[in-house]
């Protein structure tokens, strides 16, 4: 059975202070009394009172001063550290069964996926730029997309052409350093973890 991982995710960019306090609190409800975590480390005291600070901190701090943001800034630290501890512990006792850690409160790591070959772009066009030797190529998104990639060649493309590539985490790109008055063929692909790609229509264009 694949083990579960559980989360430790509690940076300023998942939770607000707030919704810390109420994380943590939503925690420490969930392990007492809860038979698969009879000894919790840290003591879910310690946790409790660490989000309690922390929320007087966050009401002092809304209209204190910048010592008060240092304060509260540093509690949440602590918070955060407990926490990250505490599902350390919950990982251990649980055994990795997924349905024992959401039993504490702690949330699970998301689960990985096998994505085989990606759909074949739709939307794909090639604009002219501004500048010479310039082109935009975008596509519609591609479901699954880690990033996209876009190849060209010289017209006309044969089965032994040799494609020029060159990836991006968007699906509109510009390429450029090619040469004006050439006639070129481009294409683009949704890309993962998978190698293979399944290439758009082509669009041949000249080059302005």
């Amino acid at each position: 059975m694949t083990q579960i991982k559980v989360s430790k995710a509690f940076s300023s960019s998942v939770y607000t202070d707030t919704k810390l306090c109420i994380k943590a609190n939503h925690i420490t409800t969930k392990m007492t009394d809860n038979p698969n975590y009879t000894t919790p480390s840290p003591a879910l005291t310690l946790i409790s009172t660490a989000s309690d600070n922390l929320l007087k901190a966050i009401n002092k701090a809304l209209n204190g001063t910048k010592e008060d943001t240092v304060i509260k800034n540093n509690l949440r630290t602590i918070l955060e550290e407990l926490l990250r501890q505490e599902s350390d512990y919950v990982q251990q006792a649980s055994g990795g069964d997924e349905a024992v850690i959401l039993s504490s409160g702690f949330d699970v790591t998301r689960k990985p996926s096998t994505i085989g070959t990606l759909d074949k772009p739709t939307g794909f066009t090639v604009k002219i730029g501004e500048n010479k030797g310039i082109v935009i190529a975008s596509c519609d998104v591609v479901k699954d997309a880690a990033f996209y990639e876009f190849a060209y060649t010289k017209a006309p493309a044969t089965a032994t052409s040799v494609w020029v590539s060159k990836s991006s985490t968007r699906r509109k790109t510009s390429i450029s350093g090619l040469n004006s008055g050439e006639q070129m063929v481009f294409r683009a692909a949704g890309a993962g973890s998978d190698p293979s790609r399944v290439w758009s229509d082509e669009i041949t264009t000249y080059v302005v």
